[in-house]
């Protein structure tokens, strides 16, 4: 790896990003982008990162952090570039006291349990538009089945009257044929 092209950033987040299970997003997001370094709360409801890799994985990472999903909303993040120091191994999250901590796993799973609560409505909100859907399907099939149902019968109707009118023409046909001697009478027309 080329030293030259690595920067650190110190990054200040504001918004919901405290006790939302936003340090763990920004952890996985920073191992996805090559990115070393830490992220901590801070005193009131913002949190601290520092951030180090090569400033085109730190730009990805700053976008990937704008995170604006139910519980998180990013609301600012302020950037300052830095030199590259390189005595972090891997992103780490700095941890509170152990029931600061709990609290915040607490209103994590809380939050996660909103969100999959937002997502089961926005599932059944689907299966319903989608049952709506297979009965506005079956009408428009039933539709066309019966309307195939009446052409055919109109088919049938008028083909069948056109043979009649066709059958008697061959008799009226026949019987002048007859008349003029022209042809035998011929059993069975």
């Amino acid at each position: 790896m080329d030293f030259d092209q690595l920067i650190r950033l110190s990054i200040r987040v504001s918004g919901t990003v405290q006790r939302v299970g936003y340090r763990h997003i920004v952890q996985n997001i920073a191992r996805k982008h090559n990115i070393t370094g830490s992220i901590e709360n801070l005193e009131g409801y913002d949190v601290k990162i520092i951030a180090e890799g090569t400033r085109k994985d730190l730009k990805a990472f700053v976008q990937a952090i704008k995170i604006c999903e139910f519980p998180i909303q990013v609301e600012c993040i302020e950037s300052t570039e830095e030199p590259y120091i390189g005595n972090f191994s891997y992103f780490e999250v700095i941890r509170g006291t152990p029931e600061e901590e709990l609290a915040e796993r607490l209103d994590s799973a809380i939050a996660i349990f909103s969100r999959m609560e937002k997502k089961q409505d926005q599932a059944l909100e689907m299966h319903k538009e989608s049952i709506s859907l297979q009965k506005e399907t079956l009408n428009l099939q039933k539709e066309t089945l019966d309307e195939i149902k009446g052409t055919r019968s109109d088919l049938d109707k008028g083909f069948n009257s056109e043979l009649r009118e066709m059958r008697e023409e061959l008799r009226e046909i026949r019987n002048a044929l007859i008349q003029a001697g022209i042809m035998n009478a011929v059993k069975g027309l």
